[in-house]
């Protein structure tokens, strides 16, 4: 079975054993119904099913687990994460989640190995893949006039760079106040 990481538990809501979570999905109602993994902190695991979702703000919503009956049992979920089949997601072939990237190699149009990728993150305009090796850190915007193809068979991405893009790790640019 193969899960992916869709949200973090980040509280309780109410006295019942609602969770307050952040969920990554578009469409967090597809896990209405469904049987999830939270994996706690201390690396405890709970297939929990899910009744109800009802959505907060932005992506924080609060969901109400059949086995979870009151606030202690909640608050025990606190920093879990929360996993679920890939299947559920209904994705098409080409489609992936951020989190399948992570670990990847990232060569650059010159052949240049640049490091793996270690974190994505979303602004405002668009997901950035930040790579790093040894001695260097790249943010990669992900979108086409960088990031040329995906080879998940392989595990590497190809992606064309900027100068300037790339940078060593700990370094003071001129513009930064000491």
């Amino acid at each position: 079975m193969d899960l992916v990481t869709i949200g973090k538990i980040t509280g309780t809501h109410h006295l019942k054993g609602a969770v307050k979570a952040n969920i990554s999905l578009s469409e967090p109602e597809i896990i209405i119904g469904e049987r999830v993994m939270v994996e706690k902190p201390n690396g405890e695991k709970k297939i929990l099913s899910v009744v109800k979702l009802s959505n907060l703000v932005g992506d924080k919503v609060v969901i109400e687990f059949e086995e979870i009956t009151n606030k202690t049992e909640g608050n025990l979920l606190a920093g879990g994460l929360i996993k679920i089949n890939r299947d559920i997601l209904g994705m098409e072939e080409d489609e992936y989640l951020l989190e399948d990237l992570l670990g990847m190699t990232v060569i650059t149009s010159e052949n240049e190995k640049i490091g793996k990728v270690v974190d994505v993150f979303d602004t405002a305009a668009h997901d950035i893949i930040v790579v790093e090796d040894e001695t260097t850190e790249t943010l990669i915007p992900n979108i086409e006039n960088f990031v040329k193809d995906i080879d998940f068979d392989k595990n590497e991405i190809y992606v064309e760079i900027l100068e300037g893009m790339r940078e060593t790790k700990g370094a003071v640019s001129e513009n930064d106040e000491i």
